[in-house]
């Protein structure tokens, strides 16, 4: 990756509880190893985790930058490629309730930039509390340029507020919650949504969007590792 630009991938892990779809054999380790092969694959730069219990996912090519905050459900926790991290020292402050905002310094030319790891407001009926945490994202962010990536708990109708409060928000290539092919717990609701999406303050673009929909298999059964897709990427810094 140039100077200007860095590799995301993000993931709710659903407190790495198991599938009702996974066979009684998986245990959590195996689903810690499964997160780490994915991350290991993909190489990263950031990677920014919703859903967490006490604890995070050991990567080894990553560092686990201090600090995390509690949302409606579960912790957060940002990591960094070592040598990203080497390179540019992130500094990484907690939102709480909302976020973890991990700050870039200017580099080589490179503008400093913010990434907001976030897991917002859940339900139909929470966009106006979403806007509120979004609004103090921004109030909040030690640059101008943000993005916010994360369990953003958005509804399609959501994108229009959030374009007019001075956003790109590039659709995913494909839902990245699928509880129609996804029964991660049965009982529950049937529908597709891009919950998981990638928003651009102005100095941010957005590409190569990648959501990460493959089952797993194991003992005979096919399932899901968590009951959101991860979502990879490329975020890229435009100088003035």
């Amino acid at each position: 990756m140039s100077n200007a630009e860095l590799t995301f991938l993000s993931w709710n892990l659903a407190l790495l509880e198991r599938s009702a779809e996974a066979p009684s054999s998986v245990q959590q380790f195996h689903i810690e190893d499964a997160i780490r092969t994915t991350i290991l694959a993909l190489e990263p730069d950031i990677v920014c985790f919703q859903e967490l219990p006490n604890m995070v996912p050991f990567v080894e090519t990553l560092d686990l930058l201090q600090a995390t905050t509690r949302s409606h459900s579960g912790r957060m926790a940002t990591l960094v490629w070592r040598d990203t991290a080497g390179k540019d020292n992130p500094e990484i402050v907690a939102v709480d309730g909302i976020g973890l905002l991990t700050t870039f310094p200017e580099r080589e030319g490179r503008p400093a930039f913010t990434i907001a790891n976030v897991h917002l407001e859940p339900g139909a009926g929470g966009t106006g509390r979403r806007l509120e945490q979004l609004s103090t994202l921004v109030s909040e962010s030690p640059t101008e340029r943000l993005l916010v990536l994360g369990d953003t708990n958005t509804r399609i109708a959501d994108v229009e507020h959030i374009e007019a409060a001075g956003f790109i928000a590039p659709k995913p290539p494909s839902s990245t919650w699928n509880s129609r092919k996804n029964q991660f717990r049965h009982g529950g609701a049937e529908f597709t949504a891009y919950f998981t999406r990638a928003f651009a303050s102005p100095g941010i673009e957005i590409s190569d969007q990648v959501v990460h929909d493959s089952p797993a298999q194991m003992d005979g059964s096919t399932f899901y590792w968590s009951d959101h897709f991860a979502l990879s990427g490329i975020v890229q810094v435009v100088s003035e």
